[in-house]
């Protein structure tokens, strides 16, 4: 891609957008940046930036200020309906996103990428540890929050580039074509942005368009939508599973998980690892299956996922009062990973479930079922509390609903027993309270231990 001399545009003043347009500069492009929004932290970044010579505006988009560009580089939480993407596909001028143009100057093309809407994260720092523990070199970055257009100068030809991709990132992506590409799962979430399941499985798929028959795909075969998407990869077809398959791949027996990639052989008990719960083991799964693929001794796998250290907000277990266990899952913003959170918990004395934040369009009837013999008390709060109240009042199970993080802390552990367990897992965005789950997740630890 040629980019030298030409007027660029970068949509979107967070990390991503910050680091294309230092990138761009460097590249030569007359960058110039636009934001929609103007806070303190927006306003300092974009004088960083015209100290280096880009552009701003800041607080909102003009067409005089998009005159003459011949690139769009649009940042992930851009919708389709900004002025500038509408502006340049109105004007013919090509709009690709930073992991386009990222994936475009890469001196690598040993491209990992992940994707699924649960359990990204996880599944990308562990690979990244696999192949650091077998000594291979590689760069964890995209979505687990270092834009991949920020780590091309640490890459060279032989660099493994483990990258999360969110189905944002991939719906403006043109020819990006991993080497390793993994779906780990599809479930209904940001239906305020693809507005249709069929076009955030469009987005979702994506991440096989340009693949061939020497890279490779890695599905859940346990998932209805991974099963459809399978038959139309034209890579060489790998499956992970909670039951024993034929296909190429990974899957559980007992407390194991077993290779069948040449003869079964077993790879690693999950119950000597510090992560727990299915949509953990998916993330093992996934992860090991990588390794094998890139070649790695099962002894590398076992010891990488042995020490590996559960990230936060992610069924983090975070102290026990009075016999009563307090989980943080403040990651989980969409009804499956609260499905995942509820199942996750093996405790016959009942689960006190505390969700609630800014909803993305969607329904959680499918929740429900999952309630029963599992959840005794449900406490809402947030901007969707009366909405998901509706929602769970045909469950017959007590509703509580709060303003505040604090007492919701406090009424769970007024109507706990012990033996039973206080999951914060939200279902939603934590735009409505907080500026995102990590604040959220530390505010809800903060309250949590303060009563110890």
């Amino acid at each position: 891609m040629e980019i030298k001399n030409k007027k660029v545009v970068v949509v979107g003043l967070g990390k991503t957008g910050f680091e294309t347009a230092v990138f761009l500069s460097k590249k030569g492009a007359d960058v110039f940046l636009t934001e929609a929004k103007g806070t303190d932290e927006i306003y300092k970044d974009a004088s960083l930036l015209n100290k280096k010579g880009i552009r701003t505006e800041v607080g909102g988009h003009t067409e005089e200020f998009l005159q003459g560009m011949e690139i769009l580089v649009v940042s992930p939480g851009v919708p389709d309906n900004a002025l500038p993407v509408r502006y340049a596909e109105n004007n013919g001028i090509p709009v690709i996103s930073e992991l386009e143009l990222a994936f475009t100057f890469s001196p690598s093309d040993k491209i990992i990428a992940i994707t699924g809407t649960n359990g990204k994260t996880t599944t990308t720092a562990l690979t990244g540890e696999i192949l650091k523990k077998a000594g291979i070199p590689v760069v964890v970055c995209g979505n687990i929050g270092n834009p991949f257009i920020g780590e091309i100068e640490k890459i060279t030809k032989d660099t493994y580039v483990v990258l999360e991709v969110s189905s944002f990132q991939l719906e403006r992506t043109k020819k990006f074509k991993p080497l390793i590409a993994c779906l780990l799962n599809i479930a209904e979430d940001h239906f305020d942005r693809h507005r249709t399941m069929e076009n955030y499985v469009e987005a979702k798929k994506k991440i096989f368009a340009n693949q061939d028959k020497n890279n490779f795909a890695i599905l859940n075969y346990d998932d209805s939508y991974c099963q459809k998407i399978a038959s139309e990869i034209k890579a060489d077809v790998f499956f992970f599973s909670h039951n024993r398959i034929k296909e190429k791949g990974v899957y559980i027996k007992g407390d194991y998980i077993f290779s069948n990639m040449e003869k079964p052989e077993e790879i690693i008990n999950i119950k000597e690892t510090a992560l727990w719960g299915k949509g953990n083991t998916d993330n093992m799964m996934a992860s090991t299956l990588i390794g094998l693929l890139c070649g790695i001794r099962k002894e590398d796998i076992k010891e990488a996922l042995y020490k590996f250290s559960p990230l936060p907000h992610r069924l983090e277990k975070i102290a026990e009062i009075n016999g009563v266990l307090f989980i943080n899952d403040s990651k989980s913003t969409n009804p499956h990973s609260v499905i995942n959170a509820i199942d996750s918990v093996s405790n016959n004395s009942g689960t006190i479930l505390i969700m609630g934040g800014r909803n993305k369009d969607m329904s959680f009837s499918a929740v429900v079922p999952h309630f029963k013999n599992k959840v005794v008390l449900i406490i809402l709060l947030g901007e969707a509390k009366e909405e998901l109240a509706r929602e769970f009042s045909k469950a017959g199970l007590p509703l509580i609903q709060v303003d505040t993080i604090q007492e919701a802390v406090e009424k769970a552990l007024q109507n706990a027993s012990p033996g039973n367990i206080v999951m914060f897992s939200p279902g939603c965005t934590s735009f409505d309270m907080f500026s995102n789950y990590k604040e959220r997740g530390d505010a809800f630890k903060k309250v949590v231990l303060s009563l110890l």
